[in-house]
């Protein structure tokens, strides 16, 4: 009987500990409830806060890895900065610059209150290449273990190594006119009357109001050159920035940066040799050949050699000729 109640304890004490640690898998707000519980004290404090920087370049950016996850609080310790929309408390991130391409997931995660995110990318020189908004950034009902939420994924291009207009950071912060507003969730009547395929006679859907504070769930995964549909920016790869305003594709989020001609640089260059690659770029270079080839992907392969020997490879053929080899025996 002893024995009994001791393993019972210990079950319990096992299952306790299990829901816990999945509660906060799941449910990431419950740590965070003075953040999304207070939007009066949210809205009274970003009113009064002073902006950190008179520069988008003068913002406190964080590293953030390839294939990194990251659950981020905005409250009333986070900076403030004045943009376009107005002011809002932010978080910034360098993005990973020696990867393939990468697929971003921003999500907004709901409880009393939501944070509604906006994302501002821009290129290695602080000049902006997109914003991702309402258009992309939607809601998302409660599935396994992911939450109520607003959410949107986007890639970043990376084809082109050492690009300077290479989408280099990342801004998230809310728009000043969407504070007044609300996102209607499913009711978790509805949720189990749709997961159940019956009729749903229960509560309305509750409307979430936003707020100035708010939990931001980031997923950075690294897709090796695929392209996730249209949110999509491809850079042109050029010595010189073009001070010129972007082309706006009619693609959703999918831009064009000008090449630079005579007439916008003011002067005509003579052509140079191609630089010296770096080992670090020239290692990237050859993984993705050898990854290439391996999957069969000729095609991509000689794309790759080509862009590595413009940037000034010296090996890359070479590498592309030792991985066909390998792949016939």
């Amino acid at each position: 009987m002893k024995y009994t109640k001791i393993a019972l304890t210990v079950l319990c004490s096992t299952l306790m500990t299990a829901c816990a640690s999945l509660e906060a898998t799941v449910a990431p707000t419950q740590e965070y409830k003075s953040i999304l519980d207070n939007r009066a004290s949210a809205l009274q404090q970003l009113g009064t806060a002073t902006v950190c920087c008179s520069s988008i370049s003068e913002l406190r950016y964080q590293p953030l890895a390839a294939e990194q996850k990251k659950v981020i609080a905005i409250d009333g310790s986070s900076a403030v900065f004045n943009f376009p929309e107005g002011k809002s408390y932010y978080a910034a991130f360098k993005l990973p610059t020696n990867s393939g391409d990468l697929k971003i997931t921003v999500a907004g995660l709901i409880d009393k209150t939501l944070f509604n995110p906006t994302v501002l990318l821009l290129d290695s020189q602080f000049k902006p290449t997109r914003t991702i908004g309402a258009d992309i950034i939607a809601y998302k009902p409660a599935r396994m273990l992911d939450g109520d939420r607003v959410e949107g994924v986007f890639t970043i291009d990376r084809s082109y190594v050492g690009n300077p207009n290479n989408e280099t950071y990342m801004v998230i912060y809310t728009a000043e006119a969407t504070l007044s507003q609300t996102t209607q969730a499913m009711s978790p009547s509805k949720m189990m009357a749709k997961s159940l395929s019956v009729q749903d006679y229960g509560a309305k859907d509750p409307l979430i109001p936003h707020s100035a504070w708010g939990v931001v769930k980031i997923d950075v995964e690294d897709m090796s050159a695929s392209v996730l549909g249209d949110n999509f920016y491809k850079p042109v790869y050029q010595e010189a920035i073009d001070a010129n305003a972007p082309i706006v594709d009619l693609t959703p989020n999918k831009l064009t940066v000008p090449v630079a001609t005579a007439a916008t640089a003011g002067v005509v260059v003579a052509s140079k040799p191609a630089p010296v690659m770096l080992n670090e770029t020239e290692a990237f270079y050859q993984s993705q050949i050898e990854k290439a080839v391996k999957a069969g992907d000729i095609d991509k392969a000689m794309k790759l050699v080509n862009e590595a020997e413009r940037a000034g490879s010296t090996k890359a053929k070479a590498v592309f000729v030792d991985a066909v080899k390998r792949s016939q025996k």
